[in-house]
């Protein structure tokens, strides 16, 4: 019993640590370091996509980890801290991965989501073609069947924010998502924190095999922080082709009503 008490304190400190150090990223704001202008490995760029009232800042251990392994990282600020339509910032997202794609000449990207972020990747993903810039995605903490603490959001913010709307349980938006699933010819990996009071433990995605559904230490904070869930991040990112196309199918076309608020 003492062991048990010690290990959930520990647990609760760390949580607590880490929480504390995503707010001082998130201090930062959007100036981050700059990015690469071209790629020093063959592995493809990263795209990092922040959460709710989040920023490029927040972010950053993330990016400091993927470039200590060589990779070219980037990410963007979405719809006013993710605060706006969420279908809108996911065509922002898509237009910039094209462009990305463009100007560094490469196949594919690695895409990277932090709470609703993740689900700002999965819609572009699955409804804006986005499918075809990207060869793995990778949701941190991402509430793909809803928070109801959205519900706080939208008694607070509702009237100045239409993507807490969206994240409320059974919402259009959400509901659509998890209809369709993991976008077929890209690799999905789930990734939630045991102890997260934002987002809890959702379903595992049609097309997301089972050992890329990951339940890790610590809580919503952790999963930016914790070099362990960069471990599972990186980790899903190997065996993966570099060059090859995903192969999009009718689940995957723009479902009719996709568009209708929230």
């Amino acid at each position: 019993m003492l062991r048990r008490i010690l290990s959930r304190t520990e647990l609760a400190g760390k949580a607590v640590k880490d929480t504390y150090a995503y707010a001082r990223q998130l201090v930062r704001g959007n100036a981050v370091v700059g990015e690469p202008a071209e790629l020093a490995t063959e592995l493809p760029p990263v795209v990092l996509v922040h959460g709710f009232l989040g920023t490029r800042g927040t972010m950053q251990p993330l990016t400091e980890r993927f470039r200590a392994d060589g990779r070219a990282v980037f990410s963007y600020a979405y719809g006013r801290g993710q605060t706006s339509c969420l279908r809108r910032s996911a065509e922002g997202l898509v237009q910039q991965i094209a462009s990305l794609r463009e100007r560094l000449d490469v196949e594919r990207v690695d895409l990277v989501g932090f709470s609703m972020g993740g689900l700002v990747s999965l819609h572009a993903l699955n409804f804006l073609d986005g499918a075809r810039h990207a060869r793995s995605l990778t949701l941190l903490g991402t509430p793909v069947s809803g928070t109801w603490m959205g519900l706080a959001g939208v008694a607070t913010m509702g009237a100045i924010s239409s993507s807490v709307w969206q994240v409320v349980p059974h919402s259009r938006f959400l509901d659509d998502l998890v209809r369709v699933g993991a976008p077929s010819g890209v690799r999905v990996r789930q990734i939630f924190a045991r102890h997260d009071a934002f987002c809890p433990l959702g379903p595992r995605l049609q097309g997301v095999a089972e050992n890329d559904y990951l339940v890790l230490a610590g809580g919503h904070a952790s999963l930016l922080i914790n070099p362990q869930v960069y471990d599972a991040v990186r980790s899903g990112h190997e065996g993966l082709g570099e060059t090859s196309r995903p192969t999009l199918d009718a689940r995957h076309q723009p479902a009719l009503g996709a568009y209708v608020r929230p």
